[in-house]
Order: structure tokens, then C-alpha cells, then sequence
């Protein structure tokens, strides 16, 4: 029976040989600036100011490809196909669409500072303050109702906002954020989650125009009441 000492030979022997491909010049090459005279700052940006003879002939062969010429009528057509296409498999994704937000002027009807926004708010009788937003240009609106603890009520335009929400669109005409928040989105919020009541609301911020470019705003309210929520109270 082989001893301790034969199986570790045997498994020493069997062990596959190393084999070094690498040159002098590549070892050192490989250990960075370690045991090179120069210093690190000095040789960091050594390679971009080598010319790369395999990237040089690939640019030299796309330029080959590249003209300044105006596109032929149809490439164009082409081009306006696929725009055609993508345009409406976007469609899937707009739950605003570009149409309804198209009069900015509308939308930001009377304009009103955050520090306004919340005194009238507190006027109504609503516990809340503002805190720090980890996103610039935005404000945190926190609300207590009576003894419960404190919730976020939504987020409110920083300095002055438009009465409406004015969004960014993509180039096929998906939503991307709001580029600024109307103070009614804001308000339209604290309605719906119940921290203020739609008549109060009324009262104290006034009653929303008809127009549409407040046919979402007043559409919500009236889908929320027919589903049989209560916002006069």
C-alpha cells in the first residue's frame, strides 16, 4: 500500500508543467509602473498618444461608408417608415400624451410660490411642512393627519410652479418627467389621498377653470367621486 509520501509524489508528478508565453518585455510591461523608473503621472496617458495601426485601418475603412451627401428620397422614405412604426409602438407607453400637454401657456395659468403653496394649505387646516428633496428643483411636502404619524404628502415644484404640470416627451412622444410641477398635481394628490377635501380645497385655492387643458385634472376628480369616493367632506 502506497505511503502519504507516494500519493503527494504521484500528485506532483501528474501536476501539468507551466508554461511561461510571456517575454521579458511583457512581465514588465504587465506589473504597471512598479518597477519602472518613471512615475505614475508621468506615463498614465502614454497609450493615448499611441497611434493603434488596427483601430487606424478600421476608421479609415468606416470612412469609406460615411458621405456628406444629402440622403437619396429613398432613404427618406425609409427613414420615415421606421419613424412611423416607432412612433406607434410607443403609443403603448403614453399614459399622457403630447397633445394634452401642447399649450404650456394653458397649463401654467397662475402661477404660485412653494412658500404660498403651504400657507394656504395650513390655512385650510392641514398639518404640514416642507423637507429636504434628494432631487434638485423639487421639495418634499410632509403631512400629519391628527395623531397618526407623519407621511409624505407628494412633492412640490422648489421657487415657483405653474398652476399644471408641464411634462418632457421623448422624440416619439413618450413621457419622460416633469419638467416642472404644477402646484394643482400637488394639490390633485392631497385630495386624493383624503388630506384635504376637494370643497376646502375649493375654498381656499379656488375653483379649477374648465378648459382643457384642466380636463385631466377635472376628469380624475370625477372618476375618483364615481367610484364612490367622498371628496366634499
Amino acid at each position: 500500500m502506497p505511503t502519504n509520501e507516494e500519493y503527494l509524489q504521484r500528485w506532483e508528478d501528474s501536476a501539468p508543467t507551466a508554461v511561461d508565453t510571456m517575454t521579458a518585455e511583457e512581465i514588465k510591461k504587465a506589473q504597471g509602473t512598479r518597477n519602472s523608473d518613471d512615475a505614475p503621472w508621468q506615463t498614465y496617458d502614454y497609450e493615448l498618444g499611441v497611434d493603434d495601426p488596427t483601430l487606424l485601418e478600421a476608421m479609415a475603412e468606416y470612412a469609406k461608408n460615411v458621405s456628406d451627401a444629402e440622403g437619396s428620397s429613398q432613404s427618406k422614405e425609409e427613414l420615415a417608415r421606421l419613424k412611423e412604426g416607432a412612433d406607434n409602438q410607443a403609443r403603448e407607453y403614453q399614459w399622457v400624451t403630447p397633445e394634452e400637454y401642447k399649450n404650456e401657456g394653458d397649463r401654467i395659468g397662475r402661477i404660485m410660490h412653494n412658500v404660498v403653496f403651504i400657507n394656504l394649505l395650513r390655512k385650510a387646516g392641514v398639518k404640514c411642512w416642507y423637507r429636504h428633496h434628494p432631487q434638485p428643483g423639487k421639495i418634499t411636502l410632509v403631512v400629519q393627519r391628527q395623531e397618526l404619524p407623519a407621511e409624505v404628502g407628494c412633492w412640490c415644484q422648489l421657487g415657483f410652479a405653474p398652476e399644471l404640470s408641464v411634462m418632457r416627451f421623448d422624440s416619439h412622444g413618450v413621457p419622460l418627467s416633469e419638467k416642472y410641477r404644477g402646484w394643482r398635481t400637488s394639490l390633485l394628490q392631497l385630495i386624493l389621498k383624503g388630506i384635504i377635501s376637494q370643497k376646502k380645497s375649493e375654498e381656499i385655492f379656488g375653483r379649477p377653470p374648465v378648459t382643457p387643458a384642466f380636463h385631466r385634472y377635472n376628469a380624475t376628480l370625477q372618476q375618483f367621486r364615481n367610484a364612490g369616493n367622498r371628496l366634499e367632506d
